[in-house]
């Protein structure tokens, strides 16, 4: 009984120090070709997301993505919560996604893209 005890509180402490639970894919508002999940990082004030292409070919794609979050530093009981937006530049291959991170973030709200390239 003790063991099972002890191997609970791993996983819960494993996932505490990691974040929370990654988001399902979501497509990005202006083209469902590209797609996004999110996992949120409390303690580093950091979103981490991963971004995909649904019509990936054998080749790279590259593309402009404008993400809109809710920064850490806005006051809860604001109803209505700054919405922040950084830009970024992702390239993603047939085996891999496409990352990014942005700091001072607590939570995504939607991305958008532009400039899409396949290659």
């Amino acid at each position: 009984m003790r063991k099972l005890w002890l191997v609970a509180s791993i996983f819960l402490l494993a996932g505490t120090l990691l974040g929370q639970q990654q988001t399902d894919w979501t497509n990005a508002s202006n083209n469902p070709d590209i797609q996004y999940r999110s996992q949120v990082f409390d303690r580093a004030k950091a979103c981490y997301l991963e971004f995909r292409d649904q019509k990936q070919e054998a080749g790279y794609t590259t593309f402009d993505v404008a993400v809109d979050y809710k920064p850490t530093d806005s006051n809860p009981a604001d109803e209505e919560k700054t919405t922040k937006t950084d830009s970024e530049h992702i390239v993603t291959a047939p085996t891999h996604t496409g990352s990014s991170r942005i700091s001072d973030c607590s939570g995504v709200v939607e991305a958008r893209v532009s400039v899409i390239q396949r290659h």
